[in-house]
């Protein structure tokens, strides 16, 4: 992909770091420094968000800027969608007409107001054609709010301003939007720049399995290298899927980070026992208990 200045500009910003700016040449190495920072914030804000199990929800997403789609479909890849892009509002339009979406997200500015206008009424009129619902959100940098109002006025379900929080807003809005608590796998939060906990609240099929490893390969991939499983909802487990704390274990081990298990049930402690890791994962009671122990197990490895 091409990146103008403009967007090379907006990259660096977007990952606060500005002053590579100023370097006389901007390397491969730099921007990919970037588009890293960038998940890792667009990861951040997921604190404290139930994360369900929404990989059969079809979202399209129409911007015609790169970046932003970009931005949109990291988003989205961390709850388990993988979008359908539009890079104009006649692509846009052409993918309305042809699946059965159960959200849109556009810009408004796509790249004139009257272009996103004309894709909220679109989209209204397709819900009305197949007497189906689906959410309506409008993403966008404006604050005229004569323009938000227009959007609303047009069907509109919810305007985001893209602000610093616009990313939390969306996957907040999605997600309740989809809310289905039968589906909820875990409960994800970070508590420092590289430790991040997951309360388990499923632990019991393929599904959830491959969706928390995903998960934790997309942690440990941004940073956060350091996994506390808080299994205190868990309290009957099947040995069978002790394997799952194995392949943690490994990513983490392999990173440079530490596994840790909290709260284990003595199904969860037998389960670790048959599999012959009651030795190699750790377990504490406390979430607190946890970061001391992983804190001391890395100055103990810290070179001197």
């Amino acid at each position: 992909m091409n990146i103008t200045e403009e967007q090379l500009s907006k990259i660096f910003e977007l990952a606060s770091m500005e002053n590579k700016l100023s370097s006389k040449e901007i390397t491969e190495a730099d921007i990919t420094e970037a588009l890293i920072e960038i998940e890792r914030k667009l990861y951040s804000f997921s604190s404290e968000i139930k994360i369900d199990s929404l990989e059969d929800k079809k979202i399209l997403i129409a911007d015609d800027l790169e970046l932003s789609i970009y931005q949109l479909s990291t988003v989205l890849k961390k709850i388990g969608i993988t979008p359908v892009v539009a890079r104009h509002k006649e692509e846009a339009i052409s993918e309305l007409n042809k699946v059965r979406f159960d959200c849109v997200i556009f810009d408004l500015f796509i790249p004139g107001s009257s272009d996103g206008i004309d894709l909220i009424k679109a989209a209204v009129e397709k819900r009305k054609e197949n007497n189906s619902y689906f959410k309506i959100i409008v993403i966008s940098g404006t604050d005229d709010e004569s323009l938000i109002d227009l959007c609303y006025e047009s069907g509109a379900d919810f305007y985001i301003q893209k602000d610093k929080d616009w990313h939390s807003k969306l996957i907040k809005y999605i997600s309740t939007s989809f809310k289905t608590d039968t589906n909820i796998a875990f409960t994800r939060y970070i508590i420092n720049n590289n430790i991040v906990s997951y309360i388990v609240k499923r632990f019991n099929d393929s599904k959830v399995f491959d969706t928390i490893v995903k998960n934790v390969n997309s942690s440990i991939y941004t940073g956060l290298k350091n996994i506390l499983f808080d299994m205190k909802e868990i309290t009957t487990f099947d040995v069978d899927n002790a394997y799952i704390f194995a392949d943690i274990y490994k990513l983490c081990a392999e990173n440079g980070g530490i596994f840790v298990l909290v709260n284990p049930s003595l199904n969860v402690k037998e389960a670790l026992s048959f599999a012959y890791l009651e030795d190699i994962i750790p377990y504490s009671n406390s979430i607190e208990d946890a970061v001391a122990l992983i804190s001391e197990k890395q100055k103990t490895v810290s070179p001197q």
